[in-house]
């Protein structure tokens, strides 16, 4: 039986085709989904139960998750003039959100950095360090501007830096983070982890 080189090549070709399409098909939904991610965050109800509270650890700094409209809201009422976004625009899904946010911010008059970290890296490696010394200068220049710092889940970028915070006495925010954290009401979203951590405090 002689092998047909052109037809068991049409054959493969069109196999190939018919995956790379189904490939798309799959991954478009996916894409649209992530590149548009702040419009769909609002509705993710389980990952807003995973974010920590919004906190003041220093007279000036209040550290936390990322703000929806009602926190930028209320931060900004707090006396909030500058916001640090922890988020990286490499990573679609918070690019989406950073966009989101410099919009809001702009409306609210409010300033916003975007000093990107990896929550997967040390703080010591290139990208942390970048933005730990970026954080600092903007702390060191606006020594009596309340400014709110944040990445999405408010717990993990956001704690390497209050801990940078705390290893600096001379800092700003050196000696705020010593005492214990004010748990600072912002939205609705919040309220649920903001009482319970408020009837924490009330019992130390």
């Amino acid at each position: 039986m002689k092998l047909n080189l052109s037809a068991l090549a049409a054959r493969t070709s069109g196999i190939l085709i018919r995956v790379v399409l189904f490939g798309v098909v799959l991954a478009s939904p996916a894409y649209l989904f992530l590149s548009n991610f702040a419009v769909f965050e609002p509705l993710l109800f389980p990952l807003h139960y995973l974010q920590g509270n919004v906190r003041r650890v220093d007279a000036h700094i209040i550290v936390g998750p990322y703000p929806d409209y009602g926190s930028l809201v209320s931060l900004h009422e707090r006396g909030v003039k500058i916001i640090i976004s922890l988020l990286d625009k490499n990573l679609i899904y918070e690019s989406s959100l950073i966009k989101r946010e410099d919009m809001l911010a702009r409306q609210l008059g409010i300033q916003e950095y975007n000093f990107p970290m990896n929550s997967r890296e040390p703080p010591t490696s290139s990208l942390n360090a970048a933005a730990m010394r970026n954080i600092r200068r903007v702390i060191e220049g606006h020594p009596r501007t309340t400014m709110y710092i944040h990445c999405y889940l408010g717990k993990h970028r956001v704690g390497d830096v209050v801990a940078m915070l705390k290893s600096e006495p001379g800092n700003k925010g050196g000696s705020a983070v010593h005492g214990p954290s004010v748990v600072v009401k912002t939205s609705a979203r919040h309220e649920k982890t903001v009482s319970v951590q408020k009837n924490r405090v009330e019992r130390q």
